[in-house]
């Protein structure tokens, strides 16, 4: 396994929280905090990403390879 130290400052909030979680589960601090951030990571990460762009027909047509679309020379009108 490979190992990484990771050293940051806690607020006394977060350390009596990770003090608690000890107590309760009866891992140790390094257990808990593993557990806690492969738990809290992914879903900060989606809270914080935003939601999906949206993509248009014409992206997609233009990521296939060999497709080439001719730009337009009038703007296009949008029905409602």
């Amino acid at each position: 396994m490979k190992k990484d130290t990771l050293q940051i400052r806690l607020e006394p909030e977060l350390t009596a929280l990770v003090n608690q979680a000890v107590r309760r589960t009866g891992l140790t601090k390094s257990e808990v905090l593993r557990q806690g951030l492969r738990k809290g990571v992914p879903e900060l990460v989606r809270a914080l990403e935003g939601p999906p762009r949206k993509r248009t027909l014409i992206a997609a047509l233009r990521e296939l390879k060999g497709l080439e679309i001719p730009e337009r020379h009038c703007p296009m009108k949008r029905r409602l």
